[in-house]
């Protein structure tokens, strides 16, 4: 016997209002029993009802075998996926009867049988109207008028007597099993409002027959027959022989025989002996008629034995037919159980496997992960060493640079006293011997180291203006004037006597188209020029950052002026000689006045240097070494001629903008091939052809490889230069007169508003007017006029550069 396993949650059902409607595992099946519910019953709730058995159970008659194991939750997600599958499958059912608009529930059991799961809902709900199938529907025919189904059988004899049933197959209606209370009290089931057509006329011909039946079907406690009419108890005692007879002939099986409710046999018995009690002790039948029911009883015995005895053969061969198969089908179950079990095992055995090979990876994982954490512990503790020393270096440098500052503060007083002493001394000694002050005995002043980091951004690289074989250059801002430094290079070294002695002598060089020297530091060893704003001559033959074209007037202009310094410079006893001319030594200010620079770099560089080593120093050597004197290549030895040389290749290209590489040679075979026009720089305008035929004959004069091949500097180039210039003396001055002549304004006092005469320098680092700063402090005041901050000194200091530019700019004018 089954055992509940699952029942749908208690719930109360309108029982009078509700037509249950059984429904198997086939929707296609049972589908046509809804259908015929929802026709039939309009107004009516419907609520499907399932018995549900588990897969694992095989039903084979009335043996059930479970399969080993399988009722154990060995797999929870099988059992969960066949919950989803009943689910599924009632929402199924419950879409049908929506679909015709009718109100739907539905209730479920799960248990091995389904009839006795179908009869225990009745039970347990109380149930009064149920459809349910009658037969399955290969048993189907339009005569059919009977329960041809176990489990229809079944409802019908165990099912309360307060349950209605109609049995239906096809669609059409073929058993209807009324509900009654008790004998006399008969419950009305609901009407048909459609009825088949072939079932009312089956039941029209039968009706005496059903209506014997249902006056018999309900009367199994009756015992006493006495008071009944005689045809009622005829006809009861054979209807229960047929009835015994007709349930054996339609299962075969003789088991059938007990699911008859012993009441109901007892009853036929002593049914069947009252009655024929009461017909042998009537005295108003004939004798006669007792003899011959009871002959007839005797045959129908007969027949009836013959009958079971027949069924029950049957039902032996049909048995052990299905016991074999029911065998068979439980080999092949077991041998698909062993095969689930043993790919069962094999996915364990796998699953086991990658664990413990997991597990081994996390034990090495935990070896590496501890290995790590006693690294990082070693390292933590080298960290906060190592951060306990950066600190305390720290504070040794911070007191360093602290002391390094007050030790170089001090080296920068003593040194400005020193210079002080000395010029006083040299100012005394002028006087003792008689001497006048000259503008030749300016001394230039010396700036200290600190002084050109600060001017030079700590030599931040994007302040360079260039960089050479003779050292970087960088423009700076050095006591509020801009200008530019030289760093010389440091293969050069000479004493800080010697090269003092070298700057004191190129301050003395003054000339309108020399850079002005401003001023200087020994201790990096380099040279303070003024700035010069409008860059070299190379920058506009080459046009770089966009600098414009020079028009052939300014650059015969710039010729003569290079001319003129050369001359001035050769005309010093002795000679001094530039040595490094060429396009980029060549600045413009703003007036495009030329101002040649690096004047006496190569007396400050070691004489003994190969001439070819120091080329090798340069960036780009073949375009150095086609400027110098071939002469002084070979010998190491300069001369004027080898400015000379110079000059004529910076003039070829002046005249032609080309490159350096074989100018020379391209401008003889132009002059040659009468096709000069060719190689002249087109950039800067309508050249005067036979005055540049000239320049270009001079240029090539210039240089030639023997130096006494070239031209005399006064005798042959300037006297052709001379004439050249005053003829372009007009253009150029429109050209300049196009830029507003300002005053620069570090020329001017900044407490006056006047250009200075004698600037001087005070604390504060701004340059003053000697009289008004004077005027200034003798008042009482020891702060700075443009600041008005504490002066820490009322020391002042003369500013000869500034004085010498402000005179020069003056004979300018």
């Amino acid at each position: 016997m089954g055992s509940i396993v699952n029942v749908e949650e208690e719930r109360e059902f309108d029982v009078e209002e509700t037509i249950f409607v059984a429904v198997g595992k086939s929707v296609e099946e049972s589908q046509t029993i809804l259908f015929w519910a929802v026709q039939n019953f309009v107004g009516k709730k419907i609520c499907v009802l399932h018995v549900h058995q588990p897969e694992h159970v095989v039903e084979l008659t009335d043996i059930k075998f479970c399969t080993k194991g399988l009722k154990e939750p060995i797999h929870k997600a099988s059992w969960e996926f066949e919950q989803k599958k009943l689910h599924e499958l009632l929402e199924q059912y419950l879409l049908i009867v929506g679909r015709a608009g009718v109100e739907a529930d539905k209730l479920w059991i799960e248990m091995d049988s389904v009839e006795k799961g179908i009869v225990d809902l009745i039970v347990c709900h109380n149930i009064r109207w149920l459809v349910m199938g009658g037969a399955a529907e290969n048993y189907y025919s339009e005569k059919l008028a009977g329960l041809k189904s176990k489990k229809a059988f079944f409802v019908c004899q165990e099912a309360p007597s307060s349950c209605h049933v109609w049995f239906v197959c096809k669609g059409r209606l073929i058993y209807t099993r009324e509900a009654r209370k008790d004998i006399t009290d008969l419950e009305i089931a609901p009407p048909l409002l459609l009825l088949n057509s072939d079932v009312e006329n089956e039941q029209s011909e039968n009706l005496e027959v059903e209506s014997l039946t249902n006056e018999v079907r309900f009367l199994g406690t009756v015992t006493n027959l006495d008071n009944l009419p005689k045809r009622i108890r005829c006809f009861m005692v054979s209807w229960r022989l047929n009835f015994v007879t007709t349930c054996v002939d339609a299962e075969g099986d003789a088991n059938d025989l007990e699911r008859i409710p012993r009441s109901f046999s007892s009853q036929c018995s002593v049914q069947a002996s009252a009655s024929t009690n009461w017909v042998v002790g009537t005295s108003k039948l004939a004798p006669w008629l007792a003899e011959e029911e009871e002959k007839a009883q005797a045959q129908v015995a007969i027949g009836s034995y013959s009958r079971i005895e027949q069924a029950i053969q049957d039902a032996k061969s049909s048995k052990q037919k299905e016991f074999d198969e029911t065998a068979k089908a439980l080999e092949t179950l077991c041998a698909k159980e062993m095969s689930l079990k043993k790919e069962i095992e094999e996915v364990l055995t796998r699953e086991g496997q990658e664990v413990q090979r997991m597990q081994n990876q996390q034990d090495e994982f935990m070896k590496e992960l501890q290995t790590v954490q006693e690294q990082k512990s070693l390292l933590e503790s080298q960290l906060e060493e190592s951060q306990s020393t950066v600190k305390e270096l720290e504070e040794k440098i911070i007191s360093a640079v602290q002391l390094l500052i007050s030790f170089k503060e001090k080296r920068d007083k003593l040194r400005t006293e020193h210079e002080n002493a000395v010029r006083e001394v040299k100012k005394l000694r002028r006087m003792l011997n008689g001497e006048v002050a000259s503008f030749s005995s300016i001394q230039i002043p010396a700036f200290s180291f600190m002084e050109i980091i600060e001017a030079t951004n700590n030599f931040d690289p994007s302040w360079k203006i260039a960089e050479g074989r003779y050292g970087s250059v960088y423009k700076g801002l050095l006591r509020h004037v801009h200008v530019a430094i030289k760093m010389l290079p440091s293969y050069g070294c000479q004493s800080q006597t010697d090269f003092q002695n070298e700057v004191e002598v190129l301050s003395r060089v003054r000339h309108p188209n020399l850079l002005t020297l401003i001023g200087t530091c020994p201790e990096s060893r380099s040279l303070v020029y003024e700035y010069v704003k409008n860059g070299s001559l190379e920058d506009h033959l080459d046009c770089k950052d966009n600098t414009c074209c020079l028009p052939w007037e300014i650059r015969t202009q710039i010729a003569a002026d290079i001319c003129s310094t050369l001359i001035f410079l050769h005309s010093h006893k002795p000679p001094i000689i530039h040595g490094n001319l060429k396009p980029s030594k060549v600045l413009l200010d703003s007036h495009f006045v030329s101002k040649l620079g690096d004047l006496g770099i190569f007396s400050m560089l070691p004489q003994d240097e190969d001439p070819a080593q120091m080329n090798r120093l340069c960036n780009n050597l073949k375009e150095t070494s086609v400027y110098m004197d071939p002469e002084y290549l070979e010998t190491g030895k300069l001369t004027a001629e080898s400015d000379v040389y110079s000059f004529g290749i910076v003039l070829l290209r002046i005249i032609t903008g080309r490159p350096v590489l074989n100018l020379v040679k391209d401008v003889k075979c132009a002059l040659e091939n009468e096709n000069f026009e060719s190689v002249l720089d087109i950039s800067a305008g309508d050249w005067p052809l036979k005055q540049a035929k000239q320049l270009a004959h001079l240029g090539l004069r210039c240089s030639e490889k023997n130096r006494l091949n070239r031209p005399e500097l006064v005798s042959e180039i300037w006297s052709l230069l001379e004439p050249m210039r005053a003829s372009c003396i007009a253009p150029v001055s429109c050209l300049v007169s196009k830029k507003p002549n300002k005053i620069p304004s570090h020329f001017l006092c900044p407490i006056y508003q006047e250009v200075m005469a004698d600037p001087k320098i005070a604390a504060d680092g701004y340059t003053y007017e000697s009289e008004a700063i004077i005027g200034w402090l003798k008042s009482g005041h020891n702060t700075s006029p443009m600041t008005n901050l504490k002066l820490p000194h009322c020391d002042l200091v003369p500013n000869y550069a500034l004085q010498n530019a402000i005179r020069e700019w003056q004979q300018y004018l």
